[in-house]
């Protein structure tokens, strides 16, 4: 697919994907954060399913999924940031960077496709928004992988 090599600007459009992912992506660490913040309000626009204020079950799978939003702050954020800004200046870290995070993007919707708790509006939204769009960025980076200097 040559069209992912295509220059638009000063990038090809496979770079130009990969950012824009990158951006969706960064929707999907800021519903984590507003769940930390408010986790009851984040249950009723069914950005998290689990709450606290249920049976003893539904209290302690809201507590993993809490640890779940703690650890995306904490890891997935940062690099979602590196690897945008790493890739407008083109650095190797940026491309690595954003390997990680598609990664990881690819693996949650796919993690939560196969468990029975997760509505299916919810598991078909994320793969739309940030697996199949990880998906293209991974094929966008790796097709333009020789623009990313390792100096």
């Amino acid at each position: 697919m040559e069209v992912f090599k295509k220059k638009i600007n000063r990038d090809p459009l496979g770079i130009w994907i990969a950012i824009l992912a990158l951006i969706l992506i960064c929707l999907a660490w800021l519903m984590q954060l507003y769940s930390l913040i408010d986790w009851e309000g984040a249950v009723k626009l069914g950005v998290q399913n689990e709450s606290f204020t249920g049976d003893l079950a539904e209290r302690a799978i809201a507590d993993v999924e809490r640890g779940v939003a703690i650890a995306d702050i904490l890891w997935a954020l940062p690099i979602t940031i590196v690897a945008i800004i790493g890739l407008v200046r083109k650095k190797f870290i940026g491309f690595i960077a954003a390997m990680m995070a598609f990664a990881v993007c690819v693996y949650f919707p796919l993690f939560y496709a196969f468990r029975e708790s997760m509505s299916f509006d919810i598991v078909l939204v994320a793969i739309i928004l940030w697996a199949v769009p990880s998906l293209l960025g991974i094929y966008g980076l790796w097709i333009n992988r020789n623009l990313f200097s390792t100096k």
